[in-house]
């Protein structure tokens, strides 16, 4: 199709017409074949054009409509070529009458002057053709001046889009969810919107899995990659609260995706979650966020380690992997307290078929003898006897923090470089305070957040998201996990160290800007907030 769009068009017949003193019946059959040809090639290049119009219109896809338009135009222009000329056979007139007939009608001429006029009436005066024809040729070349002079406008203009310094500063807009950055190289980061709570399904006693599905009848609104999350933002108390999940589907599965939430004490989304939404109702919804990702092209094989929920991530890897038929290994070493908490356990079980896939489950807190799998903990001589070649393999880890620095301590001890071992933490901030060790003697500092005119103090380990939340500072805020960027603030004064900064640009950090999510103030500090 493109091929025909580029191809010059067909050369014309009228020349041959033209040099033909009269027309053979062979002569007139060629024609007439050539003539046919064109007229269904014609009918074919406006048939293809208008078939691809309806769903690039839908798209809003403007570049390729116009070539679909192209391809109608010169559909339709072959299409009355071959109609003129048999129109002009048809009639039996001579070569050079049917070869001007065509030509008048291909350039929408009217029929020629008569030069005796009406009966009775006086001829047209010998002056009047040479006029018109100096007349034509004074529009033509006016026509030809205008069209360079139209071309050098638009070279100056477009050299000079070329050279344009890119040194312009965007307005400042405040970072809403509207108008939050997106990465392009994730499909679908970004998105802000609702979705529609299609199906919930009951995993464990403490484990749900909530099936989000579109709200709109023209699919759903993005794509992910396995390991990615979403943020949920959840009416609580009067304000609106926002939580990070997992997804745990494939993305294969064009139409939906899973979020797997455990609903932990404390929790305020999760317990929202688990006890207020029923299938039918609508989530606020933003991401997908994250680079804690695995498609199979980043290494020939991977090792999976999760702890409890932790497994939502890797499951989300381990589905997609699946469905492709991916032919590296792929090792799963999961850890439970007991056989009621493994979550997904009946799909892990059925995925076992694909040859591939080696599931090693452990479990903590069991006594019942229907176990026969391992028990324990996942240590390092687990890991030496479940994997082979673990210092050579791309490995990711996902659970709670003991378990995951127990498990960095024993792959650094067995010979596994830190690059080759990813790692993925959520630490809601109900929770936080359990997993930072502060000591007694552990040092506060003073937080100034400017704008608001207010003063707190900071407690150890905890960020300037978390205390500008626990004093009535309004700080926006997304993903929490230092990846979306929602959440950026200016350092005004002091320091602080963040753990994940993927959410700013080099502009930023050579700016003072900082993450509010991952912001833990090492002195006394003010905030532009």
């Amino acid at each position: 199709m493109m091929r025909q769009m580029l191809n010059p068009p067909p050369k014309e017949l009228y020349p041959t017409l033209m040099s033909l003193p009269e027309l053979s019946p062979a002569k007139r059959a060629e024609i007439e074949r050539e003539a046919h040809s064109r007229m269904v090639a014609g009918t074919r290049l406006m048939s293809q054009g208008l078939t691809r119009m309806p769903p690039l219109v839908e798209r809003k896809d403007y570049p390729s409509l116009q070539k679909a338009t192209e391809q109608v135009r010169q559909g339709l222009a072959q299409f009355e070529s071959g109609l003129a000329a048999h129109r002009a056979i048809n009639e039996g007139k001579a070569p050079s009458a049917v070869a001007l007939e065509w030509f008048r009608t291909e350039m929408s001429l009217p029929s020629p002057l008569d030069t005796t006029g009406k009966s009775g009436d006086s001829p047209v005066p010998q002056w009047f053709h040479p006029a018109v024809m100096v007349l034509l040729s004074g529009f033509a070349a006016a026509m030809i001046g205008m069209y360079f002079f139209k071309m050098h406008r638009a070279a100056v203009l477009l050299a000079g889009l070329r050279v344009q310094p890119q040194t312009t500063t965007a307005p400042t807009v405040p970072l809403t969810p509207a108008t939050k950055p997106t990465d392009p190289a994730l499909p679908g980061s970004g998105w802000s919107g609702t979705l529609r709570v299609a199906r919930i399904f009951q995993e464990t006693p403490d484990v749900k899995t909530f099936r989000l599905a579109s709200t709109r009848p023209d699919g759903f609104p993005f794509s992910f990659e396995p390991g990615q999350f979403l943020t949920v933002a959840a009416p609580i108390g009067g304000k609106t609260v926002k939580r990070s999940y997992s997804i745990a589907s494939s993305p294969c599965c064009h139409g939906w995706c899973d979020i797997t939430v455990k609903n932990a004490p404390g929790g305020a989304v999760s317990s929202y979650l688990h006890t207020q939404i029923k299938e039918g109702d609508h989530l606020d919804v933003e991401g997908p966020w994250g680079r804690f990702t695995f498609r199979g092209h980043e290494a020939p094989n991977v090792v999976f380690i999760a702890g409890g929920v932790g497994i939502t991530p890797l499951m989300s890897s381990i589905r997609y992997l699946t469905d492709q038929s991916w032919p590296g290994r792929i090792d799963l070493l999961y850890a439970c307290s007991s056989m009621t908490n493994i979550i997904f356990k009946e799909e892990l079980d059925y995925l076992r078929r694909h040859p591939n896939l080696h599931v090693t489950i452990v479990l903590s807190k069991e006594e019942s003898s229907a176990w026969t799998g391992k028990r324990g903990y996942i240590t390092r001589e687990l890991l030496q006897e479940a994997v082979p070649d673990l210092s050579q393999r791309r490995i990711h880890l996902c659970g709670p923090p003991p378990m995951m620095e127990s498990v960095k301590a024993d792959l650094t001890a067995l010979g596994v470089p830190p690059a080759q071992v990813h790692t993925e933490l959520f630490i809601a901030p109900e929770t936080r305070g359990r997993d930072i060790a502060a000591s007694a003697t552990a040092k506060t500092y003073a937080c100034v957040f400017q704008r608001s005119n207010k003063s707190a103090i900071a407690k150890p380990g905890h960020t300037v998201l978390e205390t500008a939340e626990e004093n009535g500072v309004a700080i926006d805020y997304s993903c929490r996990q230092g990846f979306c960027g929602v959440c950026k603030v200016k350092l005004l004064e002091g320091s602080v160290s963040m753990a994940v900064q993927d959410g700013l640009s080099s502009r930023d950090r050579a700016s003072q800007v900082i993450l509010a999510c991952q912001a833990i103030p090492e002195t006394d500090v003010k905030i532009d907030a």
